[in-house]
């Protein structure tokens, strides 16, 4: 028979304590703890007790606090209630002092207890009339009748759990490719493993399949597998883990495992940086990241408008005409407006890129100083000259956007740390960061940052220009200028290294005396980052996600037009190789352009001035679209095979070698920061020690994780070496193999070939046939299922060939794991 008793005890209840502070609050507890044989170490219990408080405050609202602690060494969990005589300050979500605290002693290994007392316990709380209750209880028999919580006296073990009901909500940076597949996976994955399970989506196409109050309510866990912000208000009383939407994808298991294990009841408001308190740590990539899944859909907007305004306008007016017309006949013509719109979104997407950066770092009191810092940036009229300069020319484009983003950002992270006035919390979001982080900014762009750039540009511009206007110019020096300019157009891609080239080749158009065969290179380079990194989503697909090769079609629209800027999240996704590559694939169309000579009247590039004419028809215009399909080549193949070396091929030897390495160091990652976080809260014990010899013991727990550390990272090393060692041993024989295996793999893939081939054929006869026999709205069910038919079968045509890959090498990936592992 089940037995059930309330787990609110009146022997733990202590009321009207002359206690002052949060500090004196938990020891008071913990010595309790020890007096009353709950737990007898109170000096892990207390470090427990400020780890907890490290990871985000636990007052509750209206006066009160649960703190609460997972300690190893006791069967069941405890509680103990305090009510103090005056007001404590705990940091409340609400920024009210705190009175009544209650304070949960929970097994390290006991999740469905920490699950039921907590969770009912917040519950609880929420009614104002039982906080008065508690707040004027007589005594602690009428204090316990109040919270009446009545639990399982025998608890289930942690790790059962079966049948569970869990909600999750998936969102990656982008929102597209990994929010879904997260989806797929935790439903696939745990319904497998006998849980009732529903996932919410927060991706690009907005929410999909909203949780109802009703599920959250029946949940026994809620899972946050995200990488950008989500409202947590709605799971208040629930338990709660958030980790990495890429793990949800890779171990939803685990992840659930580890919900039970680590998560933590949610309490309180929605979660709120303004307030001070810190956010899970991310890397600075995953900031830039989050800038970007915001400045995407305008560079998108911004780029498609451009690229059909400029096109069309020349194509109707010729290659030297703008939009307006020739000589600016038709500035209201709709050629005209559609460029304003693309214009002025590109001029918006720099403030947006940093605003969301500096909103991931710290908040929604970020986001207005960081964009006005990079909208300062971005116009280099505002820039102060360094002495012997008439102006800056140059704006600081998104490289100034990343700057501005990641100051304003670390700044206010800083700013939220401070302990201010309650009366002064609220003016802090609202005219206090936006001021001190918005002037800081723009100054040190007018001031600091801009006049140097245009100096270094000016340099540079005045160097390009004396090389084309000198006498002794030949085919050397415009192969050296045009390598030059090539590499200037393909680094930051809009950028002010970027700009200020276009600028000088622009310059030079419109002398008197034009001076066309910068441009002629200049043009040649534009195109070739966009056009490649399109071409490289398609080329290579596996690297990239279905969202990420519609930008890249995006990219080769605009580069076909001239326009850089689509490249741009690729560089900043993965500036190592992409970087490197544009700059390669640029100074070869470059070089070839400038050794020619090539020459373009009208200040623009990519393919579209050879089109409508701006470089000689003849053979001028060939050598351009040889210098360009050059560039291009370089560029595409450079990158794929740096990504294909990194990963290797689908299923082989080199894939698992790396995913096996990347395991290692996340692990270690994970295993170091725990042990961080326990030092953070043995620090804290070292301030707060009353002896020599109190303090000593601290400290001599802390070099001892310090030393913990130092050997998870040798290990780690150890058994880097060691898969290092294996790998080299079987790549060759890997290699060999799958050599001799050539042909058959050629015979498969034709054979799988024709298979499609037959397939879709068959599709599209039975489509002629059955289409005009069908009625309207049959008709259009019809070509969607046909639709869908089509692409299935293409997508198992890809599944068959990267099966037949995994399978080709699966004899030495598993002997690789199997001596890894031992």
């Amino acid at each position: 028979m089940e037995i059930l008793e309330n787990i609110y005890i009146d022997k733990n209840i202590f009321l009207d304590i002359e206690l002052n502070s949060k500090d004196e609050v938990l020891k008071y507890i913990t010595n309790k703890a020890q007096e009353l044989g709950i737990f007898s170490e109170s000096e892990s219990l207390l470090k427990a007790f400020y780890k907890r408080e490290e990871e985000g405050t636990t007052g509750f609202e209206d006066g009160f606090a649960i703190p609460h602690a997972k300690v190893k060494g006791i069967k069941s969990a405890s509680i103990i209630c305090v009510r103090t005589l005056g007001d404590v300050e705990w940091e409340s979500l609400d920024g009210k002092p705190t009175k009544v605290i209650i304070a949960l002693i929970i097994p390290e290994n006991a999740s469905s207890e920490h699950l039921n007392i907590l969770s009912e316990t917040a519950k609880k709380l929420m009614s104002e009339d039982l906080r008065k209750k508690l707040k004027t209880a007589k005594n602690s028999k009428e204090f316990s009748k109040f919270m009446d919580i009545k639990v399982d006296k025998v608890f289930k073990e942690a790790n059962t759990l079966d049948g569970k009901n869990v909600v999750a909500i998936t969102a990656c940076v982008v929102g597209v490719a990994h929010t879904y597949m997260a989806e797929d996976k935790l439903l696939s994955e745990l319904s497998k493993a006998g849980h009732n399970i529903r996932v919410e989506t927060q991706g690009s196409k907005g929410v999909g399949t909203p949780l109802t109050s009703k599920e959250i309510e029946a949940a026994d866990v809620v899972i946050i597998a995200a990488d950008t912000k989500v409202n947590l208000e709605r799971f208040n009383g629930k338990l709660v883990y958030s980790t990495h939407v890429a793990r949800a994808i890779k171990e939803p298991l685990k992840v659930l495992d580890d919900a039970f294990l680590k998560g933590s009841i949610q309490l309180g408001v929605e979660f709120s940086n303004e307030g001070g308190i810190a956010k899970q740590k991310q890397g600075v990539l995953q900031h830039i990241l989050a800038g970007i899944s915001y400045m995407i859909p305008v560079i998108i907007m911004g780029g498609i408008c451009l690229a059909f305004s400029i096109g069309i306008a020349k194509a109707i007016w010729g290659p030297e005409s703008g939009t307006a017309g020739p000589e600016n006949r038709y500035p209201w013509n709709p050629l005209a407006i559609m460029d304003s719109i693309g214009g002025a979104a590109f001029t918006l997407m720099i403030p947006i890129l940093a605003g969301f950066i500096a909103n991931s770092i710290a908040g929604r009191a970020a986001i207005a100083p960081a964009m006005l810092g990079a909208f300062i940036g971005n116009d280099a009229s505002k820039f102060m000259p360094l002495p012997g300069m008439s102006e800056v020319r140059t704006p600081t484009g998104f490289i100034g956007a990343i700057i501005a983003g990641l100051l304003v950002g670390y700044y206010v992270q800083w700013v939220n740390t401070w302990k201010v006035n309650k009366s002064l919390k609220a003016v802090m979001p609202i005219f206090f960061i936006p001021l001190t982080a918005g002037i800081g900014i723009s100054v040190l762009f007018i001031y600091v940052i801009g006049g140097p750039i245009g100096y270094v540009m000016e340099q540079l511009s005045n160097a390009i220009k004396s090389g084309y206007q000198s006498p002794n110019f030949g085919i050397g020096l415009g192969i050296a200028l045009g390598i030059l300019l090539g590499a200037m157009a393909s680094f930051d891609m809009g950028g002010p290294i970027n700009k200020i080239a276009f600028v000088t080749c622009a310059s030079l158009v419109t002398l008197a005396d034009p001076i066309a065969e910068p441009m002629g290179a200049m043009a040649a380079a534009i195109p070739v980052a966009p056009l490649s990194m399109g071409l490289s989503t398609i080329v290579f697909k596996r690297f990239f996600t279905k969202e990420e090769r519609g930008m890249g079609i995006s990219a080769m629209i605009m580069g076909t037009i001239g326009i850089s800027e689509g490249a741009i999240p690729f560089a900043i996704r993965d500036p190592k190789r992409a970087i490197i590559s544009n700059v390669l694939g640029g100074m070869v169309a470059g070089a070839i352009a400038g050794a020619f000579q090539i020459t373009d009247l009208a200040a623009h590039g990519g393919p579209i001035v050879a089109i409508l004419g701006a470089v000689p028809y003849g053979w001028q215009t060939a050598v351009f679209f040889i210098a360009i399909a050059s560039g291009v080549a370089v560029t595409t193949s450079v990158y794929g095979m740096l990504l294909i070396s990194s990963r290797g091929t689908v299923g082989s030897l080199k894939e698992t070698h790396v995913l096996t390495v990347e395991k290692f160091i996340e692990d270690k990652k994970y295993e170091i920061s725990e042990i961080k976080n326990e030092i953070k809260g043995l620090n804290e014990l070292v301030k707060m020690s009353k002896t020599q010899k109190e303090r000593e013991d601290v400290i001599y727990k802390i070099n001892a994780l310090k030393d913990k550390i130092n050997l998870i990272n040798s290990e780690t090393t150890q058994k880097i070496e060691k898969a290092k060692l294996i790998y080299k041993g079987l790549k060759d024989s890997e290699k060999e193999f799958v050599n001799k295996k050539r042909e058959e793999t050629k015979k498969f893939v034709k054979t799988a070939k024709e298979d499609r081939a037959n397939a879709i054929s068959d599709l599209v006869n039975n489509k002629k046939e059955k289409v005009s026999s069908l009625e309207k709205f049959d008709k259009k069910n019809y070509l969607e299922e046909y639709s869908n038919q089509k692409i299935n079968i293409k997508d198992e045509f890809e599944n068959k060939i990267v099966e037949h890959q995994i399978k080709l090498r699966e004899k030495f990936t598993n002997e690789y794991k199997s001596k890894v592992l031992i």
